[in-house]
């Protein structure tokens, strides 16, 4: 049976695709090998989602008195790193795209300093 072109370069693409891809996790900077555990955001060394959206995880909003997106883990996968101080603690974590946008507008009045960091 002779196989066309164009389906032969389909199956190298999707052998090439099946390969684990090398990430860094943003916790610890050690690389993730795992193609499942990197799409899900997990890091072996750490032995936690630190690939996920750190707002409700890594980073809570200390107000009690109204719940907000802040208060609960985010299931999302991070896009962007960010370094924040809420108290005296900077945590390094990433955030998704909605709280990426919700932290550069500002609208998040009890983190005392965020820096967003270059990836």
């Amino acid at each position: 049976m002779a196989v066309s072109t164009s389906a032969r370069g389909k199956l190298r693409l999707w052998r090439h695709d099946e390969r684990p891809r090398c990430r860094r996790c943003p916790e610890c900077g050690g690389p993730i090998k795992d193609r499942e555990a990197a799409r899900l955001g997990f890091c072996d060394r750490c032995n936690d989602f630190t690939g996920m959206c750190g707002a409700g995880r890594r980073v809570v909003s200390p107000d009690v008195m109204r719940t907000t997106s802040w208060h609960m883990p985010c299931t999302r996968l991070g896009a962007v790193t960010w370094e924040i101080t809420v108290s005296q603690d900077p945590r390094r974590t990433m955030l998704c795209e909605a709280h990426d946008a919700q932290m550069r507008s500002g609208r998040i009045p009890w983190v005392r300093l965020a820096v967003p960091m270059r990836a």
